[in-house]
């Protein structure tokens, strides 16, 4: 028995490995919602480019389109492979729930935090990235909790999830700062450009800002 356990164990794990990688293969897991968004729009336009150069003709429709059905198509795949092997995910708890890096973003969001005791005048209490290592620093940058706001920053609405998260955030910050009467969260969208590229000019795109008031002011 001793002598066939280290085959056996390798075997497992190779297994265990091969699912993990059908899982985690950044397949794309694409719909029409997904095709509005600025970023796919502009990937499409250069695919279209492409192709013509090619000498094949196509349309942004048809682009699109035929992602989507691909997309469909290696999903279902992907469902049937690792079938087998989910009702033993779900006994460990070994499953693998995220794609590998499926697509750099070239506009995320820069997380902001501002907060006000009256009037106009606001006060940035946080901007991303901010490395001083102060409470808010370590709060927003969780692993945890910057995936709330942070899958959040190309959605044209973030969801629930979002709004519960900035009201949240604002308690916090009004039980460390007793002054402010107002707390104001918002994503400013940053474009992301290669070397290629013309430089983006103009300020930042302010997205999702979303303000609370603390209980019981005026």
């Amino acid at each position: 028995m001793r002598t066939r356990w280290p085959g056996t164990r390798a075997f497992l794990v190779t297994v265990v490995l091969f699912f993990w990688m059908a899982e985690a293969l950044p397949l794309p897991m694409l719909s029409r919602r997904h095709m509005n968004r600025d970023m796919a729009r502009e990937e499409v336009q250069r695919w279209v480019a492409i192709m013509s150069d090619l000498g094949i003709q196509t349309t942004e429709k048809q682009v699109v389109n035929q992602t989507i059905a691909i997309s469909r198509r290696s999903l279902r795949f992907r469902r049937r492979l690792v079938a087998p092997f989910r009702r033993v995910e779900r006994i460990f708890g070994t499953g693998q729930a995220w794609g590998l890096f499926t697509y750099p973003d070239p506009y995320p969001g820069r997380l902001v935090v501002e907060g006000t005791s009256g009037g106009n005048a606001w006060t940035v209490l946080y901007r991303d990235p901010d490395s001083d290592g102060g409470y808010l620093a370590r709060t927003v940058r969780y692993r945890r909790i910057r995936g709330i706001w942070d899958d959040a920053g190309d959605r044209p609405k973030p969801g629930k999830l979002y709004n519960r998260w900035v009201t949240w955030l604002a308690r916090r910050v009004f039980a460390d700062h007793p002054d402010l009467q107002k707390v104001r969260v918002r994503l400013d969208r940053v474009t992301v450009r290669t070397p290629d590229q013309p430089p983006v000019t103009g300020p930042d795109q302010p997205r999702h800002v979303r303000e609370r008031e603390r209980e019981g002011s005026p």
